[in-house]
């Protein structure tokens, strides 16, 4: 009895059909201070820094923790509101990793295994459309 045609859907999809789309973006300028109540607002991990509307960058959530801790031990005598307020995002960001839209699921898992990161951007020429996550990637990947 055949229980019809076998379907590789992972193989197949795209980081375009699992990518978030609404995205909490930081600007250059931006301060750690902002950073730490957006990431406690919103429970969000990845944050795309755009200088004007180019990707200059990502910081993750880790990032934001480290960064945090550090100036917060290198200025013990100020308040922690003044003293993340000093720091600006474009001190701590990493260079993102991008990926067009198109790219297939496990070429986008590849590149983030290979590159030991957690999310890669999604971006049309210089336009950013998305974010993926590991977990999105892994999620898809289980479904085979």
């Amino acid at each position: 009895m055949m229980n019809g045609p076998t379907t590789t859907a992972s193989a197949e999809r795209t980081v375009a059909d699992v990518m978030s789309t609404d995205l909490l973006t930081l600007k250059l300028n931006d301060t750690l201070r902002l950073a730490d109540d957006m990431l406690n607002l919103a429970q969000v991990r990845h944050f795309p820094v755009l200088d004007g509307d180019r990707v200059a960058g990502i910081v993750n959530h880790d990032d934001l923790l480290h960064a945090s801790m550090a100036a917060l031990v290198r200025h013990p005598k100020d308040s922690p509101r003044e003293t993340l307020g000093a720091v600006a995002i474009k001190d701590i960001m990493k260079a993102a990793t991008t990926v067009r839209p198109d790219t297939p699921i496990r070429a986008a898992a590849e590149t983030m295994v290979d590159r030991g990161i957690e999310a890669l951007l999604v971006l049309d020429g210089e336009t950013l459309l998305g974010l993926v996550t590991r977990t999105d990637l892994l999620r898809e990947l289980a479904r085979r």
